[in-house]
């Protein structure tokens, strides 16, 4: 009669076998389990950074696993943590392991160009941003590379820290000016609260006044409104003749407005030399900034322009 095998006990590991278990590589760590014990001494504060150091050749899935486990409900998570101190946990994490090579893509996993970047991991950013040098390090070399990072930018334009801003303010300059965009788009959002104070930052705006992209003059034009200076009004008028998107004309006359006096003579340079269509809109300008007597006076003299121009709004 057969044995049921169910009664069988299974035959006992050889002793020494049963010794290996504690010289078991790190290949063979479940990289999730070594996640969790990460977060516990963070959470604790027991020898968290050494541990991370020990741990940088499973960076790569510790950063992808951080990502993910922040997109997950707080229910799911096997340490009492709240998402913000996570977040600051897996910044800490690759920051105190020296894991250079793995921060732009902790920012990568947690940025999505529709939505931007994960509110938790941008705190968490600017937190190490302002504690750690290594990370203002990686930062410039991100932004020095061929292609500038897309999501570090996002992450510098969104957080708005004036200090980190200007502290990186030549590499977001020169992104401004060459790329196009998101880096372009980015770069400009982050410059955007210099714009009154600093003069390189200001003309870098005013020189993109009348660019093509839609989005990146939206940024500039919205950035110098109020703005009183004479070479920016004078530029505005000049913008003016030659823009289509009705916001940004409209924008473009609160900046007229702001330096009526030193836009005055820009006026005659345009008014008079177009098309009809174009005329009248600078008549209507005129009469907008100026008043109906005085843009008569301006443009007198200055062609179809000094006749039958509408009334402005």
């Amino acid at each position: 009669m057969a044995q049921d095998a169910k009664e069988e006990k299974p035959p006992e590991a050889p002793e020494e076998i049963a010794k290996l278990h504690k010289y078991k590589g790190e290949a063979d760590r479940n990289p999730r389990d070594v996640f969790w014990g990460l977060v516990k001494r963070y959470a604790e504060k027991e020898g968290f950074g050494e541990e991370a150091k020990k741990c940088a050749g499973e960076r790569e899935a510790l950063v992808n696993i951080g990502a993910s486990v922040l997109l997950e409900e707080e229910r799911t998570y096997r340490v009492k943590i709240t998402k913000a101190r996570l977040a600051e946990c897996a910044m800490e994490m690759v920051v105190l392991g020296g894991w250079e090579d793995v921060f732009g893509r902790l920012l990568e996993n947690l940025y999505e160009r529709k939505k931007g970047p994960n509110l938790n991991m941008m705190l968490a950013f600017g937190n190490a941003a302002g504690k750690h040098g290594r990370v203002m390090e990686w930062m410039r070399k991100m932004l020095a590379e061929g292609r500038p990072h897309e999501p570090l930018l996002a992450y510098m334009a969104q957080l708005g820290d004036m200090g980190l801003v200007g502290s990186m303010k030549e590499q977001l300059i020169f992104i401004a000016k060459s790329e196009i965009n998101e880096p372009q788009l980015y770069a400009l959002e982050a410059l955007a609260p210099l714009v009154k104070g600093d003069a390189a930052v200001k003309k870098v705006f005013m020189d993109l006044m009348d660019d093509w992209d839609v989005r990146a003059k939206k940024v500039v034009l919205e950035s110098l409104s109020g703005i009183e200076d004479v070479e920016i009004g004078k530029k505005a008028v000049g913008a003016y003749v030659y823009e289509f998107d009705p916001y940004s004309k409209g924008l473009l006359k609160g900046i007229i407005k702001a330096n009526r006096d030193s836009a005055r003579e820009e006026f005659g340079k345009y008014v008079g030399k177009y098309n009809e269509k174009v005329n009248r809109e600078m008549a209507a300008l005129a009469e907008a900034v100026y008043g109906k007597k005085a843009a008569k006076e301006m443009l007198a003299g200055h062609g179809e322009a000094k006749a039958g121009a509408p009334r402005a709004e």
